[in-house]
């Protein structure tokens, strides 16, 4: 009779597939927690020699689920670095694209420049090795390959801009505008394109009104009544341009930072981009507030820097706590008492929990 013996490693492998199978339908049916305890057996199981695709897989679910779940966390981004290139291309393009995402919102701009160069250079190697034949039969991917240019483009324009480099940034947003001519095959892939198309026009008006040109205001007040996805980053740069060049809304943009501002729906929002559309949302509670204290409407403005403080504490952002921190000890005499002790509050709860790396309570002092 001859004898099947099983190598360790063959052994080793049998547990792994298991386990990962019944991990892998636990988190398709969104049971994160308990597929989170079993991708990271399957990791504690591996041996650091032979590195499995289903180890490879679980730190890619991890940091997913990490990424959705607790914004910020820096820990599991680089323990998913060193895999990222291992990934098969549907997952390799999620993992780079959340990767920039996530130091995008911590203002993290040298890692976001490095990130979305390397997602956009493997787009292109993928787009060009299908031979033109793409967007006939699509990869499984997460989003279309033009969602994947779209928001690296616009993550890229908002790094340079950053540092001032307005040009590169400029030179972002333009090449936004050829998406719908590049991705036409599909009516899908066409949709998404000239979305990110009309987002690349917004935020080139608000980049050219942070930059003095003030006659572009009209322009974008137009394009933010027709198109109501503008309003964030539309408001956003019109609010940076009046407290740079000191000037005043008229009244049919004030009314519409009024009502927008009151609606409040930064911490309602849900979905795969909630995350990035919070930050989004701070910084424009953010400016709100720099306009509001400045023109002396002391309870509308601390009433926007709490939403501020509230979603960069959520989000892990110190670089933007601490600008709105300073903001606060600037006004703090103008700021409402009981807005003034939820402030005070909500950092101290959150210091507890994540200590956070500067002295705010001597700076309020």
């Amino acid at each position: 009779m001859t004898n099947h013996r099983v190598s360790p490693g063959q052994e080793r492998s049998v547990p792994h597939k298991e386990l990962f199978e019944k991990a892998e339908s636990l988190f398709a049916c969104g049971m994160w927690q308990p597929a989170t305890e079993l991708y990271e057996k399957i990791i504690s199981m591996s041996d650091d020699r032979a590195v499995t695709d289903e180890v490879i897989m679980s730190y890619f679910r991890i940091f997913y689920m990490t990424c959705e779940t607790q914004p910020g966390n820096t820990g599991e981004m680089l323990r998913f670095i060193p895999f990222r290139h291992r990934l098969r291309d549907e997952y390799g393009l999620e993992g780079l694209y959340l990767l920039a995402r996530n130091y995008a919102v911590l203002d993290r701009w040298d890692e976001v420049r490095q990130y979305v160069a390397e997602m956009l250079t493997r787009a292109e190697s993928l787009f060009k090795k299908q031979n033109g034949n793409w967007f006939r039969r699509r990869l499984p991917f997460r989003r279309s390959i033009a969602n994947y240019y779209g928001q690296g483009l616009l993550m890229m324009s908002e790094a340079y801009e950053s540092e001032e480099a307005y040009a590169e940034a400029r030179e972002c947003l333009e090449r936004c505008f050829a998406l719908p001519q590049i991705h036409d095959a599909l009516p899908d892939d066409k949709l998404e394109a000239e979305r990110f198309s009309l987002l690349a026009k917004g935020r080139l008006l608000g980049l050219e009104l942070k930059n003095g040109q003030l006659d572009r205001l009209p322009q974008l007040v137009d394009l933010m009544n027709e198109y109501p996805v503008l309003r964030v980053d539309g408001l956003t740069a019109s609010l940076v341009a009046a407290n740079k060049y000191e000037f005043s809304f008229d009244p049919c943009l004030k009314d519409m930072l009024y009502r927008f501002a009151d609606s409040s729906p930064a911490f309602m929002l849900s979905g795969e981009n909630q995350i990035r559309d919070r930050d989004r949302y701070s910084r424009m509670y953010y400016q709100c507030a720099v306009y509001w204290l400045n023109g002396g409407e002391c309870t509308q403005g601390a009433t926007q820097l709490l939403r501020s403080i509230k979603l960069n504490l959520y989000l892990k952002n110190q670089h933007q706590l601490l600008a709105c921190l300073i903001l606060y000890e600037k006004h703090i005499h103008h700021i409402p008492d009981n807005i003034s002790a939820d402030i005070m509050k909500c950092c101290e709860e959150r210091s507890k929990e994540v200590k956070i790396r500067f002295p705010w309570k001597q700076m309020l002092l």
